[in-house]
């Protein structure tokens, strides 16, 4: 072990070297990607990103006791096999010879399912990954390719790399899995490497912060103040729409709203938000736990005197929903779930760790954060949205190694909340480069030609 701690350190520092050259010293075709005249930073998210993008995470109590791979993985199997699919189109089915396809999954999940809150009853991404693996059909089921996978999550416990860590399941002899401890906010190369968690000469070839951009925190459910009026409206007129003054008294914890005969309260017991008669019954309700009636997503379901129907056009907004409401913080005062702030310079760190254990020896290396949802009124979920924007302009501008970022953005969304799906970093014209979806971007413009650098 002593032998093996010492050659761990060498390979270390020549690890740091690497990772610190100077752009002088790197081919042409490197530094013609790192100058910094690269402002594209928003792309359409490509048709075959998409279903990566999709959202939902496994709720499973104890899922490390789950007896197979298809019980362990339940509705969210395909899901995880398009992630699949697309990292084996990006890295390995196109090379003739394949190798090794080394993948770090950021916010992971909690290894310990004995853990008495809800997070730890989740099944972590890098499990759900592996399993789909061995489950699915692919290429990678021929076995020329050895997938190597870590799940990174701050509550992990560190354990260096030779030290075997006993899982509950006889995964394909192809498939390596190890957790890792890995907190976001900290340096990447530091965590992984100077505690022996990974090989020093070992960089990744995907880098996946699953639903690491979602932003789910709720200030409002804290909130000691509320707007005065919310406005509810329909396509359809109704005797229930219109302007719902904020009442005296919280009901069940949470601002209640009334005009006439009509109630806007929150239900705990139904886990929703309705609007009901002082007579009895409900006119409309909407099932999702926010703290405020304008974020409640829906659909509502509307009565229409036989029983309630979804109704996309039904809405409870802000009666002035161009003014921010009285619970919304600054970006830095809001968290997404890979622990990160929402201002533009926290966001531009979690970009530059994710991108300094990135193997820039493979062109076709990429990281996704992917995005999930943004809670918030419209003001709000702009505010962050701008703020992912400019991490990503300012990572343009000045990181020195040859990856770029875009935010991806899901244009056939028309809720403004589910249109961020993340920020990807590829290396330009690669296999990952989501431009080329489009017939690609014309990177001598930002970059000029080789010749000239």
């Amino acid at each position: 072990q002593q032998q093996q701690q010492q050659q761990h350190q060498q390979q270390l520092l020549q690890l740091q070297q690497q990772l610190h050259q100077p752009p002088a010293q790197l081919p042409a075709e490197v530094r013609l990607q790192q100058h910094p005249g690269f402002t594209q930073s928003i792309c359409p998210t490509p048709f075959a990103l998409g279903p990566v993008c999709a959202r939902g995470e496994r709720e499973l109590p104890n899922w490390r006791t789950c007896p197979s791979s298809a019980e362990l993985l339940g509705a969210y199997s395909n899901m995880m096999a398009d992630t699949a699919h697309y990292m084996f189109n990006v890295l390995a089915s196109c090379r003739e010879v394949r190798g090794h396809l080394r993948l770090l999954s950021a916010a992971d999940g909690c290894s310990d399912d004995t853990q008495p809150d809800m997070q730890a009853k989740r099944v972590p991404s890098s499990v759900m990954l592996a399993h789909a693996l061995a489950l699915t059909n692919g290429v990678w089921q021929d076995q020329q390719t050895r997938v190597h996978i870590y799940g990174g999550d701050v509550r992990n416990y560190v354990s260096p790399w030779w030290e075997q860590q006993r899982l509950p399941w006889n995964l394909p002899p192809w498939i390596e899995h190890r957790f890792v401890a890995l907190d976001n906010t900290q340096d990447f190369v530091q965590q992984l490497f100077s505690t022996s968690q990974c090989k020093a000469d070992m960089l990744f070839d995907v880098v996946l912060v699953r639903q690491g951009l979602c932003f789910c925190d709720d200030p409002s459910k804290i909130s000691p103040w509320w707007p005065s009026e919310v406005l509810v409206s329909a396509a359809q007129p109704s005797s229930v729409c219109g302007t719902y003054i904020l009442e005296t008294h919280l009901f069940e914890g949470r601002p209640a709203y009334r005009m006439g005969h009509c109630v806007l309260q929150w239900c705990t017991a139904r886990v929703e938000w309705a609007v009901q008669d002082v007579a009895g019954g409900t006119w409309a309700f909407a099932r999702g736990d926010v703290g405020h009636p304008v974020l409640a997503r829906g659909p509502w379901a509307v009565w229409n005197s036989t029983d309630h129907v979804n109704d996309a056009s039904f809405a409870c907004n802000l009666a002035q929903p161009s003014s921010p409401p009285p619970w919304q913080r600054p970006p830095n005062g809001r968290i997404c779930c890979c622990g990160i702030t929402g201002d533009s310079l926290s966001l531009l760190g979690i970009l530059r760790r994710v991108a300094s254990v990135l193997d820039t020896r493979n062109k076709d290396s990429f990281g996704l954060l992917h995005g999930a949802w943004t809670n918030g009124t419209r003001t709000e979920v702009d505010q962050l949205h701008q703020q992912i924007e400019e991490a990503v302009r300012l990572y343009n501008e000045q990181w020195r190694g040859p990856h770029v970022a875009a935010v991806l953005w899901r244009t056939a969304a028309k809720e403004y909340w589910l249109q961020c799906d993340g920020v990807v970093l590829f290396q330009p014209g690669s296999r990952a480069d989501p431009y080329k979806a489009y017939a690609g971007v014309n990177y001598e413009a930002y970059f000029g030609s080789p010749s000239s650098l």
